[in-house]
């Protein structure tokens, strides 16, 4: 049935003239940098023809014509984009079929921009790729966990031919995980799973807590975790319950599918989508480019998205380079993403501190926790909200004095227990916040 699926798909592709196999082979060639001159060739041929376009039918980058790089272009975020919506619009490819993508409005900022039908056809290619370097392959079942109402569906026949099972993640208790856990133990033919990497959390501490044994049982080929981090213990977690590899992505709704990291590869990091995308980290406080191993701005210039073209766009997130461009070696992998620069937190010196430290205070206290959140209140001041199993939590003092360990002993830090710390409209939630800064 796998392969009948597969068929399926790619002949109805090749009916319409294989649009979609003409991305995925051009993804593949540009991605597996097996001809490091070919592959930078076709880049360049990409970005040059996609800036052209650019200055030549959008309003706010028609004074930018006779540029000789990217980086000629000014850096632009959510904010300017839609202060100049009507400006970015291509004149020539507005009036085509286009498809409107809107983010959740989880930085504060709710966004929309319209992406042209080739575009559309680009990012299936990517994700098909990329489901493939992960060991998913069409047709198999692929269990997709997010938030779905009958707006978010696709059509009946589209469903079947990609084999999806749609989890709406909004009421995900202990009874609904029991649920999929028994669902997923009924399939007989290879399972992937693809969701909020929170929403593996919760599956990992249902499972921590009634005692579950291994289910390596269930034939599950692929992991992939999106849309928030994934820290070590969902990582681990996941691993020991159902013996497959984790890999996380990264990706929004306003560009596509950006990087992942690699099943394979052992490393935390991210395989940036080149092909697709040109990605640099700019420093906190200025447009010059960051530091080798320095959290620096994720600034991406979209190279297929015509229809309202987005040049160095500011994505809100941070994350520094693992390595700097090479003549062997002229693609970069992304070394960390730390999230929304908002949700980054700061000590009572000023100094950033890594979400990586912040979701390590938990672990311990797994066990008695439903939900935690950390946010910052002040420029010295901090809030915990703890959900707990029993409405008490016995080890506050314990959890303030390693919070002030590493941010300072003049933290001032307040532990707050809640009935629930509800979800975004977006379904995630999330663990670490600011709202001082």
């Amino acid at each position: 049935m796998k392969t009948i699926r597969a068929k399926a798909f790619w002949i109805l592709d090749f009916i319409k003239g294989s649009k979609i196999k003409t991305h995925y082979d051009d993804i593949a060639f540009i991605n597996l940098n097996d001809n490091i001159k070919a592959t930078k060739k076709r880049r360049e041929k990409h970005i040059n023809t996609f800036l052209n376009h650019a200055t030549e039918t959008t309003p706010f980058y028609n004074k930018f014509k006779g540029f000789k790089e990217i980086e000629n272009f000014p850096v632009i975020n959510k904010n300017i984009v839609k202060e100049n919506f009507n400006h970015f619009k291509s004149n020539i490819c507005i009036k085509k079929n286009k498809n409107r993508v809107a983010t959740s409005g989880s930085t504060g900022v709710p966004f929309f921009i319209y992406q042209d039908a080739n575009k559309k056809l680009r990012n299936s290619a990517d994700s098909i790729y990329f489901l493939n370097k992960a060991n998913y392959y069409l047709g198999e079942k692929l269990y997709h966990f997010g938030v779905y109402r009958s707006l978010n569906m696709n059509n009946p026949i589209k469903i079947w031919m990609q084999n999806k099972v749609y989890v709406d993640v909004i009421l995900f208790d202990d009874s609904h995980i029991k649920a999929l856990i028994k669902r997923l133990e009924t399939n007989t033919s290879p399972i992937n799973l693809l969701g909020f990497a929170s929403t593996f959390e919760s599956i990992c501490i249902y499972l921590d807590k009634i005692g579950s044994k291994s289910l390596s049982h269930i034939k599950i080929n692929s992991v992939i975790a999106n849309s928030e981090y994934l820290n070590s213990y969902t990582k681990r977690s996941m691993e020991k319950y159902f013996n497959t590899p984790v890999v996380s992505r990264y990706s929004n709704a306003e560009l596509g599918l950006i990087a992942q990291q690699l099943p394979l590869q052992g490393k935390e990091e991210f395989n940036i989508n080149w092909a697709s995308y040109h990605v640099e980290i700019l420093k906190m406080g200025s447009d010059i480019p960051a530091e080798l191993g320095v959290l620096g701005r994720i600034v991406i210039t979209d190279l297929f998205n015509y229809s309202m073209p987005m040049i160095r766009y500011d994505t809100g997130d941070i994350g520094m380079f693992e390595n700097l461009p090479t003549k062997s070696n002229p693609f970069p992998t992304l070394k960390k993403i730390e999230g929304r620069k908002m949700d980054s937190v700061y000590d009572t010196k000023g100094k950033i501190i890594s979400s990586f430290v912040v979701y390590f205070y938990f672990y311990k206290y797994y066990p008695l926790l439903k939900q935690h959140q950390f946010i910052q209140t002040g420029k010295k001041e901090y809030l915990i909200k703890l959900n707990t199993y029993t409405g008490r939590f016995e080890y506050e003092q314990n959890l303030i004095e390693s919070i002030q360990e590493d941010f300072g002993k003049d933290a001032n830090v307040k532990i707050s227990l809640v009935n629930e710390i509800p979800s975004l409209s977006s379904g995630k939630r999330k663990k670490v916040a600011n709202f001082y800064c």
